[in-house]
């Protein structure tokens, strides 16, 4: 039961990172090729903040920084009321091809 515990406890910690330069705490020596790998790839990480990402088309050009305005909300607008105001106009001809006018 003991080894329960503290296998859990040790799980628990998993979120800290280990010490990668530590070949002392591997134990054998075959592994330690193994972790000279693990240190060369964490080596060859980039470090510090990730550069900003920039975008493209129409999310730059409407969206994005100081060039951001109320276009697009425009454009939706005029275009459900195109959208609308055309299937209106289909069932309204649809109703009176066949009925007289009212």
């Amino acid at each position: 039961m003991n080894t329960i515990a503290r296998r859990a406890y040790s799980t628990a910690r998993a979120a800290i990172p280990p010490t990668i330069g530590s070949t002392k705490a591997i134990g054998s020596p075959k592994d330690a090729a193994r972790m000279t790998k693990v240190v060369n790839f964490y080596k060859g990480l980039p470090n510090g903040p990730a550069p900003a990402a920039r975008s493209s088309g129409y999310q730059a050009r409407y969206f994005d920084g100081k060039n951001s305005s109320m276009t697009p909300v425009f454009q939706t607008i005029a275009a459900v009321f195109v959208l609308s105001y055309t299937i209106d106009y289909h069932f309204h001809l649809k109703h009176h091809k066949n009925v007289a006018h009212h």
